[in-house]
């Protein structure tokens, strides 16, 4: 062996972006790709308060961008790489929108535009900038986080448009992993299942939900945003290396039977 365990997993001298990194998981994969070595660019619709662990590192840049907005996707994009010097060794496309509770029928164009925007185009924008440095560098890593309503229909929990995004997200995954493996690019995506967060402790913990979920749960919890640490650390790292096209589900069981 080359090099240690712990070695592979370590992410010192690499950039990476990550998007919709203000709450609840994005917060949690930016500290992990900060504390793990990487200079880190998060980018969120609202200021990014990672704690003083991660900000005292010196590497972490917070760009505040709405990335339903064309422009800013593309401003944000080039405020990155500029940060980072040009070339963004791993891009996280994490930020999703979505109009919770809305039933199928009752979705707004509005609503059906934002999710479109953020959750599907922004990360086509996102991946084609940094696209250009992955190339010449011969190497880079792209990880999408999808959902298991990619997966599977959810119907106490409206979310048919979210979901659509989600399942174009998966496709373009494997897409781009197969177009851009010719270049040392790696593309990948992450599918959470119920994590608790500021978006869905508010729903998932009435008695009624929770009972529902942990009830076809295998492991019988809900996910916190750490549970995802390793999987990104393995997609991200050279721990990796010969993963790509892959679609890691992180739901506890919840999509085995």
């Amino acid at each position: 062996m080359t090099s240690s365990v712990t070695d592979i997993f370590n992410l010192e001298g690499k950039t990476a972006v990550i998007t919709g990194a203000s709450a609840g998981i994005g917060t949690r994969l930016a500290q992990t790709l900060v504390l793990a070595g990487a200079h880190v660019v998060a980018i969120a619709r609202r200021r990014t308060e990672l704690g003083d662990e991660t900000s005292g590192t010196g590497r972490l840049t917070a760009v505040t961008a709405d990335l339903a907005e064309r422009d800013q996707v593309l401003s944000a994009a080039e405020a990155s790489l500029e940060a980072l010097g040009g070339t963004v060794d791993i891009l996280v496309n994490n930020a999703a929108y979505i109009a919770a509770g809305v039933k199928a029928e009752d979705e707004s164009y509005d609503d059906i535009r934002r999710t479109l925007a953020v959750n599907l185009e922004a990360p086509i924008m996102m991946a084609q900038a940094v696209f250009p440095g992955m190339r010449t560098a011969g190497s880079g890593s792209i990880v999408n986080i999808t959902s298991i309503s990619a997966l599977a229909g959810n119907g106490r929990f409206p979310q048919a448009v979210y979901a659509a995004t989600k399942g174009g997200l998966e496709a373009i995954t494997r897409e781009w992993a197969t177009q851009w493996s010719r270049y040392g690019i790696r593309v990948n995506s992450l599918a959470p299942g119920f994590v608790e967060s500021e978006l869905t402790s508010a729903v998932i913990h009435i008695p009624k939900v929770r009972d529902w979920i942990l009830r076809n749960t295998l492991l019988p919890r809900h996910g916190q945003p750490q549970d995802f640490d390793g999987a990104l650390l393995l997609l991200a790292s050279d721990a990796g290396r010969y993963i790509t096209g892959q679609h890691i589900v992180v739901d506890g069981g919840w999509t085995a039977h």
